[in-house]
């Protein structure tokens, strides 16, 4: 399913920018109910990640470090693409993520999304409107750049 993930669309950093997420069903990496990326309140950060992705594994610590100074006005969504719980739990643990983890263990986020590569970010403002939407790794500065586009 990654190698699909990976090669499949064209999706641009643009695509989707301002349109409502997907009413996609995602479940919890801890295994509680799953919810759908749809009734996501926003602002949120939206991360889709493989542990295969080496870009992936660099960029969470960055993630981590903002959820620990932003976390509070801003949720944040690290979403597994295409793995069990058994494979994306000890990654999480390893790189120290500590923000909520879910799974899109079928691929029907990334399908409606037209996620092209890994990893994607997805950034909405309190309205569940994407404002950014962001191809490859990215950093604090980054990161926070484009939470503050959704405050705006």
């Amino acid at each position: 399913m990654i190698a699909a993930v990976l090669l499949a669309g064209c999706g641009g950093d643009d695509e989707g920018v301002g349109l409502a997420l997907p009413d996609v069903l995602i479940a919890p990496i801890d295994g509680s109910a799953s919810t759908s990326l749809a009734d996501l309140d926003g602002p949120a950060v939206v991360n889709l990640w493989a542990t295969s992705c080496a870009p992936c594994r660099a960029e969470i610590p960055a993630f981590e470090a903002v959820y620990q100074t932003r976390g509070d006005t801003v949720a944040f969504v690290g979403l597994n693409i295409g793995e069990s719980a058994e494979q994306a739990a000890p990654f999480i643990a390893e790189v120290g993520a500590t923000y909520p983890q879910y799974l899109d263990e079928l691929g029907y986020a990334v399908t409606e999304l037209n996620v092209s590569a890994m990893p994607t970010t997805i950034v909405i403002d309190a309205d569940g409107t994407v404002t950014t939407r962001h191809i490859g790794p990215m950093d604090v500065t980054e990161l926070n750049a484009a939470i503050d586009d959704a405050l705006k």
